[in-house]
This record gives C-alpha cells, structure tokens and sequence, in this order.
C-alpha cells in the first residue's frame, strides 16, 4: 500500500522533525571572538593545515576529509583494549570493509609513536617537530591508529558534547576538553558555555596518537602556538582562489595564504579574529584561539539541503514513494525516531536536551545509549572509569552509562560507511538488521530500546533507501560550498585536489 505522503508530513511535528535550516545553530556564550568572520577563516586554516601536527603530515582534516569523516583502507585497525590484532588486518595492512566480530575497531591512522624534542624555529618551511620515534607494541614501527571509529565533523555545531563518550565538554575552559568536569587539572583560562567543539578541538591536537608527538603541549613555550603563530597558514597545501572561506586569501601561484599580496601569517590571522590584546600573548592563549577558530569553522558545515528538508518543508513530492515507505518504518515499526529525533536526527543536540532534560528513558544521560554493538567492558564509554579521564563523564552516573555511545546524526549517513563506535558494520543493510536483531550482545545495561523487531524484505528495502538517500546533501557528497576545501595529502592514500565553492560535481 502506498504511504499517504500528507498525512506523513503532517505527523513529522510529533517528533519534533523539521528542516535543519530551521533548527538554531548553537551560540557560545562568553566567547572573545571579535570578528566572526575572521574566525571561520582562522578555523578553516587550521582545521586542513598539515601543519598542526608533529609529524607536518597530519591534519585536522586528516581523519574528517571524507564527508567530514575517513575513508582510509590502509593501517586504520586498532586492536581494542586488549591490544591483540585479530585475523581483520594488521598494522600496515589494507582493510576491506567487513564485519568485525572481534574486539578490533576501524580507527583513522595518525602518525608514528614519537617522543617530542622541540621545535626547529630556524626553518619555518618545515612542517615538522622535533620529534624521536619510539616504537613499541601493538603497532611497532607502523602509524598508530585511534582506538574508535571517526565520526563526521559535518553537523557538529548542533551536538552539546563532542566525541563518542561524550568527553569533550560542553563548557569550554579554554584548555582542554574537560570543561568544569572533574577530570580537568589544568585550571581555566575562560568560560564558555555552549561550546564543546572548541574543547574537542584541544584534544586530538595533543593526542601522540592523533596528531602530537608525546610531551607536545598547546599553549606555553615550546608549543603548538610557538611554532605556528610566526608561520604562514597552509604553507605547504594549495587552495582555490574561489574558496568559499579563504579564496580572497590564496596564493594564485603557489602554496599558502597572502595578506594584502604577502605571505599572510598566523599571528595576523590570529590578530584579525581575537584582537591585539589577546594577539599580544599568544603563545600563553593559543588553546583559546584554536578551540573557538575551530568551532567558528565547524558550526558553519551545516548539511540542511537534502531531500527529506525538501520533504519537510512541504515539498510532497521530494521524496520516492519508497523513501515515503522507509521514513514510515523509520517512525513506525523501526522505532528508530526514539534516538534518532529532532532535525539532526540524534538526541545528542543541544536542542533535544533542552527539551528532554539531562535524562534519557533508561535513566541514563540524554544522548547517549548502550545498544549492544560490543560487551560493555570493551569500553566503557559514557561510563569511563580510567581510560580517557579520572572519574566517569556520566552525570546521571546510571549503570545505562556504562558502554554507552553518543548516537550520531543520520545525516548523510549513506556517504560515512562503517558504522557504529567500532565500524564493526559495513553497510546499511547490516545497520538494520542488527536493529531487527535487537543488538549483538545482551548487555545487562543495554538500552530497552533496543528489542527486536519484525522488517518484511520490503520494509527493510525502504528503510535503507530513505537512509542512504533521503539524507544526503549533494553538496557534502561533491565539496561543494561550504564543503568545499584546501588540497590535502596523506601517508597512506592518494591527494586530495583542492576545491573551491562550486566543488567537483552537479546538485540539482
């Protein structure tokens, strides 16, 4: 039979499902950013400069190039917690997209286990630290590889804490990712409510598996904003003259961005977005202008132009009768609209909480569920004892906690295979049949949520097309505007030729 499209739409507001372009775009609240514009364009030199790392090889964009995430086959596995590869692949070794039935998880590659030394001041065209590599197990004389599955940054402006497990805080200390939590012991340098993407944005930058040499800090002598205040942004990667953020600043020639037909400078951008004041002790601010310039620059990759917005704002006909079909299971029998709600599509929003309050139906924090991917003790997530910080990020601190991952936006979600915090699934077709399974372990905190259903082959047909579909902003998928990007290269897969706003494809 077929789905009364009317009637569909007109059921949306039940689950507090409209346009993302309707949806507020968080603000932080204390911020010292002066000249938003001249933030996003900080945030965006940063986010693709290679730069950043200790390695010079190793960006932001790095792990997030791919509609915001990682599509990278070689050296991405991890071994999990018990530091043992399976039979999936090993350090150096190609990936196939597969199920992983062990403990192992699809991680993005970082650099070498190194040791930081300093910094060579003296040549300000190296990209690279001072650093000693020191291997050691499981990856030996390999790139190391994050121990969880890299989720989109695209959307990320909407979530109220960053990373699977929630770590990263929604105030920003102007530090680190901890926020007021008790896990942070660095102290404040400001507070900023509303902005856990300036504080997610502190963590993988100092992380020796991510992106730092070990010992490297971000701020202080002998850091992060020593070495590139002086530099010239981009300094090794092309950009498009027709960037929809940085096209007024490119070199035509060449590398690297110019200041009025000069060599621009960090320490210039710096100035233009946070002031002279702040400018003038830079190196002792520098974690404070690279979380807000971060989370300027990601709260603007906003993928609101899809065709279930079209649907949303009244368009009947934006929709196939067989995405129809499958938002209908996806509301309906699916129940899959009991966590993935609200214009992102995931109670993990700021706008959800703001409407849900800090608990979820099991009793645990709002956002974040166990739904039996992995046994709980694999990671402890939500519930962490030890592993990413000293007390648990649990607020609630409810046993639903435990093993509990912050459920992602939908968004695009066709183009970010694999899936869950492992990518332990290759498809969408084994997202859904886990769902109709009612999860792989029968975890004791396992949301209750999460039973099994019943899906008719055509049912699951749908469901799977309106995801991988009816989802997609075409800009994401072609980097056009504001997905569009600076030229990337990588260790371990081929350059990603720079674009500019109209990006490499059509949208219609």
């Amino acid at each position: 039979m077929a789905v009364d499209a009317k009637a569909l739409l007109d059921s949306m507001a039940v689950f507090s499902l409209r346009p993302l372009s309707h949806e507020p775009v968080p603000q932080p609240v204390g911020s010292r950013i002066i000249n938003k514009a001249a933030a996003i364009r900080l945030g965006k030199a940063f986010f693709w400069d290679i730069q950043s790392s200790g390695d010079g090889e190793t960006a932001c964009a790095s792990c997030h190039f791919a509609a915001g995430a990682d599509d990278r086959k070689n050296n991405t596995i991890h071994p999990g917690f018990d530091n043992t590869f399976d039979s999936i692949a090993g350090p150096g070794q190609d990936f196939t997209l597969a199920k992983i039935t062990s403990d192992d998880r699809v991680g993005s590659m970082g650099p070498f286990r190194a040791a930081f030394l300093g910094l060579d001041m003296d040549n300000l065209d190296n990209p690279a630290d001072q650093c000693v590599v020191v291997p050691a197990e499981p990856f030996n004389e390999f790139r190391l590889v994050g121990p969880r599955h890299t989720p989109t940054v695209v959307g990320s402006g909407f979530y109220r804490n960053q990373f699977w497990g929630g770590e990263a805080n929604v105030l920003f200390n102007g530090v680190n990712i901890w926020g007021d939590s008790g896990n942070n012991g660095q102290g404040f340098l400001v507070r900023i409510e509303g902005a856990s993407l300036a504080s997610q944005a502190t963590g993988p930058v100092t992380n020796f598996s991510e992106q730092g040499c070990s010992g490297r800090q971000i701020l202080g002598p002998d850091s992060l904003g020593t070495k590139l205040i002086p530099r010239q942004p981009l300094r090794h990667q092309r950009v498009s003259v027709n960037d929809s953020v940085l096209g007024a600043m490119a070199n035509p020639d060449g590398p690297g961005l110019l200041c009025n037909g000069e060599p621009c400078t960090y320490d210039r951008m710096i100035r233009d977005a946070f002031g002279d004041a702040l400018a003038n002790v830079g190196e002792n601010a520098f974690s404070l202008f690279w979380g807000e310039a971060l989370q300027a620059y990601q709260a603007t990759l906003i993928p609101d132009q899809t065709p279930f917005d079209r649907f949303l704002g009244g368009n009947l006909s934006a929709l196939t009768p067989k995405q129809l079909k499958g938002l209908s299971v996806f509301v309906g029998k699916g129940e899959c609209i009991n966590c993935h709600t609200g214009a992102m599509l995931t109670d993990a929003t700021v706008s959800w909480y703001e409407i849900a309050g800090p608990l979820n139906r099991d009793g645990g924090d709002t956002g974040f569920h166990n739904i039996g991917v992995r046994p709980t003790e694999d990671d402890l997530a939500r519930g962490d004892l030890g592993v990413f910080g000293g007390v648990p990020n649990s607020v609630s601190l409810s046993p639903f906690d435990m093993g509990a991952f912050k459920t992602p936006t939908l968004r695009n979600v066709g183009l970010n295979p694999p899936y869950f915090h492992n990518g332990g699934y290759p498809t969408l077709e084994d997202v859904v049949d886990f769902y109709e399974r009612g999860g792989d372990f029968a975890n004791p905190e396992k949301s209750l949520d999460i039973v099994p259903r019943v899906f008719t082959a055509s049912d699951r047909s749908a469901l799977v097309d309106f995801l991988r579909n009816a989802l997609t902003d075409c800009r994401v998928k072609t980097y056009r505007a504001p997905f569009d990007h600076p030229e990337l290269t990588f260790p371990n897969r081929e350059t990603l030729p720079v674009t500019g706003r109209s990006g490499i494809g059509v949208c219609n």
